[in-house]
């Protein structure tokens, strides 16, 4: 038996059906949520577009929300630098390509939305600090032991150099300090000597978070 043919309009119509049924059960999740619904509402008002060609991105943010009540109570939801971080974070989310890299950013969100004063929270510098890595940047700041803030003689694998750009790149980022200094007998071919700098304790925390 063939198949019958599928016009070009027949097609169209079926992935604009598909595209409003998936806005719906999003639409219905955000709802169902108190107070979500005016940063959500906002963000539709502001980046409707790209919403509707990233679906997925957006449903995955609304159900962080919805999965997490004891993060976003209404007194959190119904703070207005909450809200403004809201549509600020989701606008940036849409555009992120790797899904590690949103499974951070997300951790950084939760993290937000418990911090007293959220209008001082480095939500910006977090997630610009998070577009600039790659997925070897991220590995190699997991690797970094935290216990040696203090020590000047740390090197994170010894005096290998494997992973030495990317160490480097945490460096620039602000992440890490580079303690090398004029060490007799250094070669820079090794791996720099770092510590950890209060901003990549801060950081590290959501990229070690597990969710």
């Amino acid at each position: 038996m063939k198949k019958p043919k599928i016009s070009g309009k027949d097609k169209i119509l079926v992935h604009d059906s598909i595209e409003i049924a998936a806005d719906s059960v999003i639409d219905a999740i955000a709802e169902s949520i108190p107070l979500i619904n005016i940063p959500y509402k906002l963000s539709k008002a502001l980046y409707g577009a790209g919403m509707k060609l990233r679906q997925q991105r957006v449903l995955e943010w609304v159900e962080m929300v919805r999965d997490n009540p004891s993060y976003f109570s209404e007194q959190v939801l119904g703070d207005e630098a909450f809200q403004d971080g809201f549509v600020l974070a989701l606008e940036k989310y849409l555009t992120e390509r790797d899904t590690i890299k949103r499974s951070i950013f997300r951790n950084i969100f939760l993290g937000f939305s418990q911090a007293n004063d959220k209008a001082i929270f480095p939500l910006e510098k977090f997630t610009h600090t998070l577009s600039q890595l790659s997925q070897t940047d991220i590995l190699t700041l997991r690797d970094v032991d935290i216990s040696k803030t203090e020590d000047q003689n740390y090197q994170i694998y010894g005096n290998n150099p494997d992973r030495k750009e990317n160490i480097h790149n945490l460096v620039n980022l602000g992440l890490l300090f580079d303690t090398t200094g004029t060490r007799a007998g250094y070669h820079p071919a090794n791996s720099p000597f770092v510590r950890i700098s209060p901003f990549g304790l801060e950081f590290v925390k959501y990229i070690k978070m597990d969710r």
